[in-house]
């Protein structure tokens, strides 16, 4: 895999160079301070590659006096090990004796793993966020009832597993929803919508936001354009409860 290949396999939001030892790209995920993930990629001696953090999570996360060494980095990264290694020697998040084929999706993979290891800074896969899918969730299941189309929760929407749905709706068109309760959720919505359009899957694609505060007013105002349809689920539970039983009761339209 060339890197040109690499490059249009992920896309324009993936801006890549070559380094000494392989490439380094700027992925569209960021960190707190809005800094962007940079994701590197080193070519071994057996011509497979390492796709690494370089370091940078754990580096910030030290910078807020966190330890990645306390019980709860560790038990999150022992979580992490179908997906991403930890390098304790170069306290980096890894993807090693990675095959061309898969640079990709080890990309994304460590990307994602670093927004959320820096997101260990606070309990943002907290209470609060439980709470707001919960209810998001508990409108889906009502809408299963009220309309009698089969759903799943928590379904990868690729084969490589990098994009999950907080449900999908088996329908005529499949329906997938992504409770977007953080910035970087929301950003998954959006890239799991243009991967499927570039697989030429029509899956609907719906973001739901709990208000435009905990996103911010740029990323909601972006949201649209990248997904089928984005909802504000705070104060507009009932127009998100019905919207969804009137998708799943049109006719299936054209993807865009």
């Amino acid at each position: 895999m060339t890197m040109m290949t690499l490059h249009l396999t992920l896309g324009p939001d993936f801006p890549m160079r070559p380094t000494a030892n392989g490439f380094l790209i700027v992925t569209p995920w960021r960190y707190d301070d809005g800094d962007a993930i940079v994701v590197y990629g080193d070519r071994q001696p057996d011509g497979r590659w390492c796709v690494h953090d370089s370091g940078e999570a754990a580096l910030r996360l030290m910078f807020d006096s966190i330890d990645p060494d306390t019980a709860r980095i560790q038990t999150w990264l022992l979580e992490q090990t179908s997906w991403v290694q930890w390098n304790e020697g170069l306290s980096q998040l890894e993807c090693s004796d990675v095959t061309e084929p898969d640079c990709r999706a080890a990309v994304f993979r460590v990307a994602q793993a670093a927004a959320q290891l820096q997101a260990m800074t606070a309990l943002r896969l907290s209470r609060e966020e439980s709470r707001f899918k919960n209810e998001v969730v508990a409108v889906l299941q009502q809408v299963q009832r009220e309309t009698g189309v089969e759903a799943y929760y928590d379904v990868p929407l690729d084969n490589e597993r990098l994009f999950v749905a907080d449900c999908l709706f088996v329908a005529e068109r499949p329906v997938a929803v992504l409770i977007a309760s953080t910035t970087e959720r929301l950003l998954e919505a959006e890239l799991a919508w243009s991967h499927l359009r570039r697989l030429r899957d029509h899956t609907v694609v719906i973001a739901v936001i709990e208000d435009v505060a905990r996103i911010g007013r740029k990323q909601a105002a972006r949201a649209p354009y990248f997904t089928d349809k984005t909802y504000f689920f705070r104060d507009f539970e009932a127009t998100f409860h019905e919207a969804m039983r009137d998708t799943l009761s049109a006719p299936p339209a054209l993807a865009r």
